[in-house]
């Protein structure tokens, strides 16, 4: 029983790591950070594995307990003191590389409502239905704040190729 269980979550990480850690990476913005998540989300799912019915389920769940652990790493005093250094350094040591790079950053510059949003809709390819059900909102939230988001967006990308 145990080489099952093992070989299960050996492919369960195989197929969800990327996915997690790309949704990690959307809120936490940093690399470190994504990796920790990553990390905190699959010793949960070690422990609850076994709850999860089926492939939708378990996709549903991954989704939700990314988004929490985010939340959680954001909540703790030492994170919000160390981000703000990271934030600092990475600042001053910034490569900025051709094509692509300003709709990126734009994009970690939104909220993190919008920002799961985008990701998981253009990103991840995920209906307004599907994102609503994942993250336990109504479908017209979903549209206002897919709506908003892209707003910001164009504001923001306008101002940087206005400049230039």
């Amino acid at each position: 029983m145990g080489d099952q269980s093992d070989t299960f979550i050996e492919s369960s990480l195989q197929a969800y790591a990327p996915f997690v850690y790309r949704l990690a990476w959307t809120h936490s913005k940093n690399h470190a950070d994504a990796e920790d998540i990553l990390q905190e989300v699959f010793l949960r799912y070690v422990k609850h594995a076994w709850k999860l019915q089926d492939e939708e389920h378990r996709k549903a769940w991954f989704i939700r307990t990314t988004i929490n652990c985010s939340r959680n790493l954001f909540r703790s005093p030492w994170s919000r003191m160390r981000r703000a250094s990271l934030e600092a350094l990475e600042a001053h040591t910034k490569i900025i590389d051709s094509g692509g790079t300003e709709v990126l950053e734009a994009v970690k510059a939104l909220p993190h409502k919008y920002r799961t949003v985008i990701y998981l809709f253009y990103l991840e390819d995920f209906s307004i239905r599907a994102i609503a059900k994942l993250l336990s909102l109504k479908e017209s939230t979903v549209k206002s704040q897919l709506l908003r988001a892209r707003q910001k967006l164009k504001e923001q990308l306008k101002g940087d190729f206005d400049d230039g």
